[in-house]
């Protein structure tokens, strides 16, 4: 099943002159809030001639990297490290300075409030993540990781917070109640950066996006333990999009391309690559199988590849076909063995994606499905609105 048609631009918001680093939409109002790398926290909201404009526009001492906010309560992480917690009024006019924590030693990279606990979670290039209670501002417990804390998602239901870092990492780790915590597993498949994270609490998968180009689905729920690989941009993934109703995943690469991923299609877990001495096709040795080569006395220099379909370690000549494979997540053509390809089905080449020139590159996305809006802030300091309702 290939979805809908293409996202429609709504509107351009003009007035940051640096990096846009997060936009959330307002729930329930025709309202954004972004802040940027120009020291600004803005709140624009939507005039009667249908143009955004800044209600508020807070400049604060450093770069604000960050944003969280639920329940009219904003999270605002810094270049410094510092949080500041504020609370606006409904009418999205006015902001009051509540709290300022001493968090991180570094940029806050990424919050989460949660507001039936009044827990706040961040992490920092500081290799931290630590949580907060709300009401006094103590915190709660922390956790090192071994790199840079690029990004957070949290599972509301269970207490697992999950934490994405620089070499690739992503932290699994329960929070208790009062101080204590337990760490459960790093999950390892990435080969970049961890750009982004998202928890889908009903199907309690976990997404996750690279600077490695690539898109996983982690499906942790029940036991499984499955991980399959999207792919499709030719260049960095900066930040990716749910929604769950539809069960449409929109993902951002600095390609200036928007992919939407049905992932109500059935997908397989990417083959695991298998290593050996000889191409599993033919058995003639590779080249650094010097032993094999010496017996045989036949001196050949094959290398080594592997078959994005079965895994199977193969030559050149065994594997001179290239084809997509939407079923293992590969949307652009990629090296298949020759039995692979002789068996490929035709069900296995249908794509359930659809690409959009977006003619920018990405920093930032959110999405609210209530309103079929998707806000992005881009390379050029501008943040753009687009209507997604033909794309659900």
């Amino acid at each position: 099943m290939v979805v809908g048609g293409s996202p429609a631009l709504v509107s351009q918001l003009v007035g940051h002159t640096n990096t846009v680093n997060k936009v959330i939409l307002v729930p329930n109002d025709t309202a954004l809030i972004s802040v940027s790398d120009d020291r600004t926290l803005r709140v624009w909201i939507r005039r009667s001639s249908g143009d955004y404009w800044p209600s508020i526009c807070q400049t604060l001492e450093w770069c604000v990297s960050s944003l969280a906010m639920e329940n009219f309560h904003l999270f605002v992480g810094l270049e410094s490290g510092s949080i500041n917690h504020y609370k606006i009024t409904e009418d999205l006019n006015r902001i009051t300075l509540l709290r300022i924590y001493s968090s991180h030693q570094m940029r806050v990279s990424d919050l989460i409030y949660d507001g039936n606990r009044d827990w706040l979670l961040s992490v920092g290039k500081d290799k931290t993540f630590h949580w907060y209670t709300g009401d006094t501002g103590r915190r709660l417990g922390s956790y090192v990781a071994g790199a840079w804390c690029l990004c957070l998602a949290f599972d509301r239901i269970s207490n697992f917070a999950f934490i994405g870092d620089y070499s690739g990492g992503i932290h699994m780790v329960r929070l208790e109640e009062g101080e204590e915590f337990k760490f459960v597993t790093t999950l390892k498949g990435h080969a970049g950066s961890i750009r982004s994270l998202i928890w889908d609490e009903e199907k309690q998968i976990l997404l996750s996006c690279s600077a490695d180009k690539s898109i996983f689905i982690w499906e942790i729920g029940e036991g499984k333990g499955n991980a399959i690989q999207l792919n499709s941009h030719r260049e960095r993934v900066n930040d990716i999009a749910y929604c769950a109703p539809s069960r449409l995943l929109f993902s951002f690469g600095i390609d200036k391309k928007m992919i939407a991923w049905n992932l109500r299609t059935e997908r397989k877990p990417f083959a695991l690559w298998q290593e050996s001495n000889e191409c599993q096709e033919c058995r003639q040795p590779f080249f650094w199988n010097v032993q094999r080569i010496w017996q045989e006395k036949n001196v050949n220099f094959k290398r080594q590849h592997h078959c994005r379909r079965c895994g199977r370690a193969v030559c050149g000549e065994c594997s001179p076909h290239e084809s997509i494979l939407p079923w293992y997540g590969f949307e652009y053509p990629v090296r298949v063995c020759r039995p692979c390809y002789q068996e490929i089905p035709e069900d296995e080449l249908r794509s359930s994606t659809q690409t959009h020139s977006i003619l920018i590159e990405p920093t930032c996305v959110d999405f609210d499905y209530s309103k079929k809006l998707m806000a992005v802030g881009a390379s050029d300091n501008v943040i753009r609105l687009y209507d997604v309702a033909a794309c659900l």
